[in-house]
């Protein structure tokens, strides 16, 4: 039996590498022989995902941090030329916490770096991965750093964050574009957020960044007030994802696409299904967002095209996840052993993962061996 392992990460426990491992250890042990094939959905950890299918070459280049210190970063280069640069490695929360960050001077200028360097590199077609981001500036930063032109109501220019949200006026574009002229740029999100609004970057992912309620709702204005001055629709899919650096992106002329459906195109996901018999994904909780567009949802989207069995395994399963069967589910199962509190559960992931993947295998192998005997 050919089991395709394409798992995300389990947030807190085990990157999607490591859990893919995991899976196929459990294939392994029931005689079934495993492809691992992590993915992602445009977070954390993507370009590396994809480029441990596919290959091609990593340049670090200096930058700085969402607070302004100097920090490394990367950009990678698919053999087809595409380039990959990923925000989180830039501006994400390396040797930062939620608790007590400052959000209000936090900036986005730090991916310019990787995105120019890709530019000088000769990429055309450039890959943006959003998402886990230590920045709420509508991308002001970004913008200033790739040479827009930001100014307050007196002419003074802005160096772009989210303090200066609330003082910006204007926003001349133009320096921005022409340093990508010629350049095709793709977002791939892993949220489909609006810039403002209850459903926006503040509200919802605000407190996630250390944010209370009176700076949430400080954020949102300045980011409402940010739209029009981009030129972006109130409601545009994805404007809100990382701090709202998806709405200051789609003002370039980027393209987007979910980042989950990108990423399975790029590492030639479908492709595995031809052959495959079974498919196992996993992420670390298996809930109404997992059905909005997450990797898991992808893979299943995948693999009910191609009419492959898929299993989902999550961490913690609550009864939302039900809606993966109308998708095509075969079965969604927790790997927990019983009840225990959270640190017990991460600390086990990866021996959940392998047992409960083994035991899938063992159910899928019997029942073929009695079918094709009641067959004889």
């Amino acid at each position: 039996m050919r089991v395709v392992c394409a798992p995300d990460k389990l947030r807190g426990s085990l990157d999607a590498a490591q859990a893919a491992a995991a899976l196929a250890a459990g294939v392994r042990a029931a005689g079934g022989t495993p492809v691992e094939h992590p993915l992602a959905d445009g977070g954390e950890g993507s370009r590396l995902t994809v480029q441990t299918a596919r290959g091609g070459t990593v340049t670090e280049i200096a930058t700085v941090d969402a607070l302004g210190r100097p920090a490394r970063a990367a950009f990678g280069r698919l053999d087809d030329g595409t380039a990959l640069v990923e925000a989180a490695e830039a501006i994400g929360w390396g040797g930062l916490s939620a608790v007590g960050h400052d959000l209000l001077n936090a900036s986005s200028a730090g991916l310019a770096a990787p995105l120019l360097g890709a530019v000088a590199a000769g990429a055309r077609r450039i890959v943006v991965f959003l998402g886990g981001t230590a920045t709420m500036d509508g991308g002001t930063g970004l913008l200033a750093a790739l040479g827009a032109d930001l100014r307050d109501a007196d002419g003074n220019r802005l160096r772009g964050s989210a303090a200066d949200l609330l003082r910006t006026v204007s926003i001349d574009l133009a320096p921005a574009r022409e340093r990508l002229a010629g350049v095709e740029l793709v977002v791939a999100a892993d949220v489909i957020s609006p810039l403002y609004g209850p459903d926006g970057a503040a509200h919802v992912f605000g407190p996630q960044k250390g944010a209370g309620p009176e700076l949430v709702a400080l954020l949102d204005d300045g980011l409402r007030r940010l739209a029009p001055l981009l030129g972006i629709a109130p409601d545009a899919t994805g404007g809100g994802a990382a701090g709202g650096l998806g709405a200051a992106l789609l003002a370039l002329g980027a393209g987007q696409l979910p980042g989950a459906e990108l990423i399975r195109g790029l590492t030639h996901f479908d492709q595995l299904l031809a052959s495959a018999d079974l498919c196992l994904t996993a992420e670390g909780k298996v809930d109404a967002s997992t059905d909005a567009g997450k990797t898991v949802s992808a893979v299943v989207d995948a693999c009910a095209a191609a009419g492959v069995p898929c299993v989902v395994l999550g961490g913690t399963i609550t009864p939302d996840a039900d809606r993966l069967y109308q998708r095509g589910a075969t079965a969604v199962l927790p790997i927990g052993t019983g009840p225990r509190d959270l640190d017990t559960a991460l600390l086990h992931a990866a021996d959940d993962l392998t047992r409960t993947a083994l035991a899938v295998c063992r159910v899928i192998t019997a029942g073929s061996t009695a079918l094709n005997a009641s067959r004889t």
